[in-house]
């Protein structure tokens, strides 16, 4: 299949060995952007791969990733890509396996995609967990640690990278919008590839440089979709969006809406099970 070439942006704190929790076992059939957050290193090099670009820029966490990789590529290059994708740097992959989520994603024409993860993973959201005999699972959105963008997509996220230096809320609450706005709405997770979180969730109740702590900043981000709601109406974004969407509080865990989901899937799936018994 032939298709056009993807970003992945790894990112490194300059100090571990550069994708130190990559196994190269493939050619790459993608581009790699190695993104240092400390600023402290001027060149990067990886046995087994060749042609890594490196990106040096002193960053707190996602936000202003996002926000230094769009400048980066948009504002003195000329780059043109179908995905974009940006990883965290205790994330256990393969080049293999990021040339297969690639290739499905093309194959699956999706617009928003992140692996599923290891059961044995440090995560916040149990719906990301691997899932066995299946290659993908639409949802409704994925997560800031592995994301992948169309990059369109990509692209307009950086108005509102001033919102939040973290960048959570991007992907619950900002994304979902742009692919309503876009019409590029196919999200999954593509549980043929698996990946490992390998460290704690670090964000918690940091203060970032801009005083605001993680829920603060998803608050801030979320009031930039609401603004969306309003300039663009009904017509794109309707009453069941905005509930199912926006006034859900995937963080505090405390959404009547998001619990009722949760056991609609329950019924939907015990009764798969069922069927799937009756035929054995």
């Amino acid at each position: 299949m032939q298709t056009e070439r993807s970003l992945v942006v790894i990112t490194w704190d300059g100090k571990a060995a550069p994708l130190d929790h990559i196994l190269v076992d493939a050619t790459p059939q993608f581009d790699i952007l190695v993104f240092d957050h400390s600023a402290k290193r001027q060149s990067v090099e990886v046995e087994g791969l060749s042609n890594l670009r490196l990106l040096s820029k002193s960053t707190e966490n996602k936000g202003q990733v996002f926000a230094e990789v769009y400048k980066y590529l948009y504002e003195e290059q000329t780059s043109k890509y179908k995905y974009i994708g940006v990883l965290d740097d205790d994330l256990f992959v393969s080049i293999s396996d990021l040339n297969k989520i690639l290739f499905i994603a093309n194959l699956e024409k999706l617009d928003v995609f992140q692996p599923s993860i290891t059961e044995d993973s440090y995560h916040d959201h149990q719906r990301f967990i691997h899932k066995p005999g299946v290659q993908i699972v639409e949802t409704g959105w994925i997560e800031i640690m592995c994301p992948f963008y169309k990059e369109d997509l990509f692209k307009a996220i950086y108005p509102y990278c001033h919102h939040t230096v973290s960048g959570q809320g991007i992907d619950v609450y900002l994304i979902p919008c742009l692919q309503k706005l876009m019409g590029l709405t196919k999200t999954a997770v593509v549980h043929a590839v698996q990946i490992k979180h390998c460290r704690p969730i670090q964000s918690g109740n940091k203060i970032y440089s801009n005083g605001k702590n993680n829920l603060q900043e998803i608050e801030s981000i979320r009031n930039a979709c609401l603004e969306l709601v309003k300039e663009n109406g009904p017509e794109v974004f309707d009453d069941h969006f905005v509930k199912t969407v926006l006034e859900v509080d995937h963080f505090k865990r405390n959404s009547l809406v998001e619990k009722w989901n949760r056991l609609v899937y329950v019924v939907k799936n015990f009764y798969k099970e069922l069927i799937k018994l009756s035929y054995r």
